[in-house]
């Protein structure tokens, strides 16, 4: 399971992104999952009830062989014409992709803060079939290997397993009833939640019905309802692979307290609860076993995951990471890009820091390699590749120790929270001077700062949503920014052309109210010596230029432009780079040679 996405999301991408579902079935597959999500009071039956009554109908016309599973059977449903769509739409795909559907569906129809709780979103077929061909190529045995699923959802990864199980099996002569007796013994399962794993447990016999139906006995499945962190501490460190796509959420502070000890080396400040079950996805490996993970990106550069990224190279090898970054994305809505991850675990004295391998996953589930990376071992931030120039960039930058505070500047954030705020605001200079207010400066907002670089104040409002003075009591407040600075957009995503959207503070603005204060969804570089490497004028246009745009993109995993990932992004000497700008090289160029990249540019300059 994954983080949980909109109606819309879940079902509008994914099958936009399949060759055979064209715009107008999509549309009818949207309106056809809503209706029957809107039946639910009407009919009075729970998502349960309803995903039960599917799957029995569904098995009685493709699986007549099998038993129908333990799930709640309405058959007075199956009068609904929007039910028999679903079920002959389920015949018509592929297996695994008619469980991804089923399965996604069960969350859609389930209460909302239920689906919350559980983050319940679900790997599509052409990522698990990737990431088993990744474990595949790192040694991994179908027909000998023991497989878990701690998260197991709707059996994303464990039908495809045991369908490469079997086939493993056939293969190697093995007869119907032994290929079932394997298959009980080597492939496990558990969730939170039981219609998950009785839908799990379903889809497993579906995929083996062949073999059920060839030997007439019941398929034992080890699929069982378990909390994966604190259940099943006998089977730490006993499989060979383990494959997961863990919940997504914060942490509640009860839940902290309560996994602390337990968790204590990847647990800090904020935690997300995926961080916790990559850290027991390792604990659940034997020594040289191998970890398949889909994640979101949020590790890779979080400030609160760097006891985590110390934790993962400490105890295992990192094979690949594979980046799902498309905003048409392959299964969500991409404001977060999405990590395919690949491990091995090892002993602290073992592991070798091998370079990662490094890919780019298209929409179609296709891998572009980019190359490699070095993963740092202190816990920092770890500089991904998006492309193949990208990987050569940090490869030339990689040596870099300058930062932001070299250049004489600290990061901030906007202190003002509009909807929280009781501080009296006003819409114009004039309401300013009507109140006879000693103290009101400029209030900046993220729409205030334009793509070009510009930054536009005006002494009157557009909107009354989004004043322009405001009044915190005191001109001194240490909100109040009285110095040069540059003004950055504190959200962007990744298909803007720039992430770094940042403006020069004027002068005038300064001088004329003696300072501003920047909304919430801003961020402030303030300078803080006398004489900086660059003005904000330059470190505006610096920061804006093709080379820091990809430099920052290699370390930001989410839209918010945070302070921490600022503070990391490593930046060319300030020295060399005041001393080519004075020389008359353009902005682009002076950061190309700067850099040293290429080195004969530096070099004519």
């Amino acid at each position: 399971m994954h983080r949980y996405g909109l109606l819309h999301c879940l079902y509008d991408l994914y099958f936009l992104s399949r060759a055979n579902m064209t715009p107008r079935n999509r549309v009818r597959l949207i309106k056809l999952l809503r209706r029957l999500r809107g039946r639910l009071d009407e009919y009075r039956v729970t998502p349960r009830a309803l995903v039960g009554t599917v799957l029995h109908a569904w098995t009685q016309v493709a699986f007549p062989q099998l038993a129908g599973p333990s799930l709640p059977n309405r058959p007075d449903l199956l009068q609904l014409s929007e039910v028999g769509l679903l079920v002959e739409k389920l015949v018509a795909l592929p297996l695994l992709e008619s469980a991804y559907w089923l399965s996604s569906a069960y969350s859609v129809w389930s209460d909302e803060d239920y689906r919350k709780e559980l983050a319940m979103f679900f790997t599509p077929p052409s990522l698990t079939n990737r990431l088993l061909d990744d474990v595949q190529i790192e040694g991994a045995d179908f027909g000998v290997h023991t497989f878990f699923d701690p998260a197991c959802g709707g059996a994303a990864f464990l039908a495809p397993i045991a369908l490469r199980m079997r086939n493993a099996l056939r293969v190697r002569g093995l007869s119907p009833s032994a290929i079932l007796e394997h298959i009980e013994g080597h492939l496990f399962g558990s969730d939170v939640d039981e219609t998950l794993c009785e839908l799990s447990r379903h889809f497993l016999r579906m995929a083996l019905s062949e073999e059920i139906a060839a030997t007439g006995r019941e398929l034992q499945l080890k699929v069982h309802r378990a909390d994966s962190l604190w259940r099943l501490q006998n089977m730490l460190g006993q499989f060979d692979v383990v494959v997961c796509n863990p919940p997504y959420r914060k942490l509640r502070s009860q839940e902290v307290a309560s996994l602390q000890v337990a968790f204590s080396e990847v647990l800090e400040a904020q935690p997300n609860l995926y961080a916790v079950f990559m850290a027991q996805t390792i604990r659940f490996l034997r020594r040289g076993g191998l970890a398949a993970l889909v994640t979101p990106t949020s590790f890779l550069s979080g400030r609160y995951f760097s006891c985590l990224r110390r934790y993962l190279i400490e105890q295992s090898d990192i094979l690949s990471i594979g980046m799902v970054s498309d905003r048409r994305g392959v299964f969500i809505d991409v404001e977060h890009e999405t990590a395919l991850t690949v491990l091995r675990r090892q002993a602290p004295e073992e592991t070798h820091r091998e370079k990662p391998k490094i890919a780019v996953v298209g929409i179609d589930g296709v891998y572009h390699a980019v190359g490699t990376c070095l993963l740092p071992a202190s816990g920092e931030t770890w500089r991904i590749p998006r492309s193949e120039s990208d990987a050569e960039l940090l490869q030339q930058i990689g040596r870099v120790r300058f930062r932001l505070a070299d250049y004489g500047y600290v990061v901030r954030i906007g202190s003002f929270v509009w909807n929280r705020d009781t501080r009296p605001v006003f819409d114009s200079l004039s309401h300013v001077r009507r109140s006879k207010s000693k103290s009101a400066v400029p209030l900046l907002w993220s729409r205030n700062i334009r793509p070009s670089g510009a930054l536009i104040f005006n002494e009157r409002a557009k909107s009354s949503d989004e004043p322009c003075f405001v009044d915190l009591g005191d001109s001194r407040h240490p909100s109040v920014v009285r110095n040069p600075s540059v003004i950055l957009q504190r959200v962007t995503s990744n298909d803007q052309p720039r992430r770094l959207v940042a403006s020069a503070v004027p002068g005038a603005l300064l001088s004329t109210y003696g300072g501003y204060v920047g909304e919430n969804h801003t961020v402030i570089l303030e300078q803080v010596t006398d004489a900086p490497a660059l003005d904000t004028e330059k470190l505006a246009r610096v920061l804006g230029t093709h080379l820091i745009d990809r430099a920052f993109r290699c370390i930001s995993s989410s839209t918010n432009v945070s302070i921490y990932e600022l503070n990391q992004l490593a930046l060319p000497d300030p020295a060399v780079l005041a001393r080519l700008i004075e020389s008359g090289l353009d902005i682009e160029d002076a950061v190309t040679s700067a850099y040293g990249y290429p080195v004969d540019l530096l070099e004519a300059a």
